[in-house]
């Protein structure tokens, strides 16, 4: 089984618990608080989701999770497997 990544599996349990929202992945967080959010990961810690900036903008935890996808080397329907779905 694939270890699923720190980011993914803190944003995501995160809109579970507080994302009863419509569209909380079709809108944009604000990108000072995405950037903020995304440093925090990548410092090796797992941010307090639960804090004002957060909770106030959680749009900018589901962006993150989008900007992850996004940036993946190899997409997540990798592209051997692009024809097998066209």
């Amino acid at each position: 089984c694939p270890l699923v990544p720190q980011v993914l599996k803190s944003c995501t349990e995160f809109i579970e618990k507080h994302g009863i929202v419509d569209g909380i992945y079709r809108l944009s967080g604000i990108a000072s608080n995405i950037q903020k959010l995304r440093h925090e990961f990548d410092s090796e810690q797992i941010p307090d989701l639960t804090k004002d900036i957060y909770i106030q903008d959680i749009h900018c935890v589901g962006s993150l999770c989008k900007l992850y996808f996004r940036e993946l080397p190899n997409p997540l329907l990798t592209y051997q497997l692009y024809e097998k779905f066209s």
